[in-house]
């Protein structure tokens, strides 16, 4: 029989319809895996009560276990995930970002039935200020998007329920331009806000002011403070489509970072055949092994000049790492993260699976 799959995530503003994490789920086997998902809005908007004092004060009373992120919308999604457990209508419940999520469910993890497995995203600096300590150790498995994140979760849980499993990328929408580029400027793109050192970014490109072949591009939902520099552009609130054409059309991917684990930025400009300068960071390496990146230590901005000038110049290097970028993104490819979510859903779930199957066969 199928693995019953409740996957519980939140609906984020940003992202776009070939982006998240939940992308995975549409590569699972649907004769191997029964999938129904709730998706909570990043709010209070799903909590079926509208009075503004009850929401205040539920708000406050929910926040208290420490965990800031967790609002009226997750314990919805946690209250309908403990009755589908009770009712025993699944096997699994996954908590896609755990964050925000997972917080009341764990506690009572021995009635509720179901396996419960929790995906964190964020670096350990965050991770500290935002979890409910407790509620993850009685976590059936915990998947991780970095190995940066390991040692922050080893003294929670033993190794055996913990995995690292790479985010992924659509490597279908996200792909390279079907003609090559014919333009006079280097085009540096950034995406995202999120973690970004927007402050090495403007060092840089303020050095390199003076170079008017070189130009940077900056894709954010929120205000950049870059609208004074002349070789600096800002772009918000493109569809995906456009975005798709910004990497495209872009020379280099140029991604300095305060913190890391995952980052979809990163990836879709690599599936998109894009040369990177980031940061030398654990996870940025777990994600950039080879050849496809420039990686440079703490964002000295000399350093970054140096890289871009270096791509800038050398279009011999450029087309090699822009191979190699598009080849680690096929590795990343969302069909083959799936299989490793197959694969850790089959081993939490199988006793459980085999104990209904058995007691079916008896009825």
């Amino acid at each position: 029989m199928p693995v019953r799959v409740h996957v519980v995530m939140t609906r984020y503003p940003h992202w776009g319809a070939f982006s998240g994490i939940r992308q995975f789920l549409d590569h699972l086997d649907p004769t191997e895996y029964q999938i129904r998902t709730h998706a909570s809005s990043d709010g209070d908007d799903d909590f079926p009560v509208r009075n503004p004092r009850v929401r205040r004060v539920l708000r406050l009373v929910i926040q208290t276990g420490g965990m800031p992120w967790y609002k009226l919308s997750d314990l919805v999604a946690e209250i309908d995930a403990l009755v589908l457990s009770l009712r025993r209508r699944v096997d699994v419940v996954h908590f896609l970002n755990a964050e925000h999520a997972v917080q009341y469910l764990p506690l009572l993890r021995a009635c509720s039935g179901a396996k419960l497995i929790g995906t964190f995203h964020q670096p350990t600096n965050i991770l500290s200020c935002v979890v409910r300590p407790g509620a993850i150790r009685r976590l059936d498995h915990v998947t991780l998007v970095s190995p940066e994140q390991v040692p922050f979760f080893g003294t929670l849980l033993p190794p055996d329920r913990v995995s690292v499993i790479l985010h992924g990328v659509d490597t279908d929408f996200f792909r390279p331009a079907a003609t090559a580029k014919v333009k006079s400027t280097f085009e540096c793109l950034t995406v995202g806000h999120w973690l970004r050192d927007y402050r090495s970014l403007r060092q840089v490109a303020q050095r390199l002011s003076h170079c008017r072949d070189i130009a940077f591009r900056i894709v954010s939902p929120r205000e950049s403070g870059f609208e004074d520099l002349t070789n600096t552009t800002v772009c918000a609130n493109v569809s995906d489509e456009r975005l798709r054409e910004l990497y495209q059309s872009a020379d280099v991917l140029f991604l300095p970072l305060t913190h890391a684990t995952a980052n979809n930025a990163l990836l879709e400009g690599i599936a998109c055949g894009l040369p990177v300068i980031s940061t030398a960071l654990e996870s940025v390496r777990a994600y950039l092994p080879g050849e496809e990146a420039m990686l440079v230590e703490r964002n000295d901005p000399d350093q970054l000049a140096d890289a871009v000038m270096r791509l800038y110049r050398d279009v011999p290097l450029r087309q090699r790492m822009a191979a190699a970028a598009r080849r680690r993104a096929v590795e990343l490819s969302w069909p083959q993260i799936a299989r490793q979510y197959e694969m850790l859903y089959q081993r939490i779930a199988r006793p459980r699976t085999r104990h209904l199957q058995r007691a079916e066969e008896g009825a």
